[in-house]
């Protein structure tokens, strides 16, 4: 399954494992990139905030700001 993400934080990263691709959404990037306050949060919430990220379309999920 392709990923469609619009990947407003610019967060989208390629990991090569054994010649196999795996796209995951870096958090650490996406808070360089503007999505403040993520190390703060809880592990589980990092995880809800990974897949969020990942299938954001503008549609059912959109470009989220946290505020402090």
């Amino acid at each position: 399954m392709q990923n469609q993400s619009i990947d407003s934080f610019k967060c989208r990263k390629i990991l090569n494992v054994d010649g196999k691709e795996y796209v995951y959404f870096s958090l650490i990037e996406a808070e360089k990139n503007g999505l403040t306050g993520i190390s703060k949060l809880p592990y589980s919430m990092k995880v809800v905030l990974e897949n969020l990220l990942r299938f954001e379309d503008n549609n059912t999920v959109k470009k989220l700001i946290l505020k402090q």
